[in-house]
């Protein structure tokens, strides 16, 4: 795959639906995803997709409240090609251009990979909620209680990007 300058983002529509649907179960396993012990529906949330030689390589979706943006998905199917960032990007970007005062998201302990992106593009830690995943858990009971490394899965950490920050 080459750079990120031939991945094109664009807002998702209703013909994405579902391609949509299908990316949330085989990355969330279900269409809704939970954090802070709230359990969030995503199919009609809104979004960007990422396309890479026509075909969607990646689904970001978010919703803003109160000035702020929350990333509440982030699923590529091209890791460690650019993916990801342009779909940040282009989040981060649209949330600067409404004059959003900040954007974040919330991940999990094991997720050491999406740790590292996200201070790679800039991205603050700025909270730790130690075994927030049982609190999440309680609402959405399929979240495994392992990885595919045998990391337990137990602690949500938030990140944030802060305009100027």
């Amino acid at each position: 795959m080459t750079p990120t300058t031939e991945i094109r983002t664009r807002p998702l529509t209703a013909a994405d639906d579902p391609w949509k649907r299908a990316t949330l179960v085989r990355c969330w396993g279900s269409t809704a995803v939970a954090r802070r012990g709230e359990l969030v529906e995503c199919v009609d949330l809104p979004g960007f997709v990422a396309e890479y030689a026509g075909l969607r390589a990646g689904l970001l979706q978010y919703v803003d409240c109160a000035g702020e943006r929350e990333v509440m998905t982030l699923s590529t199917s091209r890791q460690r090609h650019g993916v990801g960032r342009a779909l940040m990007q282009r989040c981060l970007d649209d949330a600067r251009s409404l004059g959003i005062g900040r954007v974040w998201l919330t991940t999990t302990n094991d997720n050491i990979a999406a740790i590292a992106f996200y201070q790679r593009i800039g991205m603050d830690l700025c909270a730790f909620r130690r075994h927030g995943v049982r609190v999440s858990r309680r609402v959405k009971p399929s979240i495994p209680f392992h990885d595919e490394t045998g990391v337990a899965i137990e602690h949500e950490l938030e990140f944030e990007w802060l305009p100027g920050g």
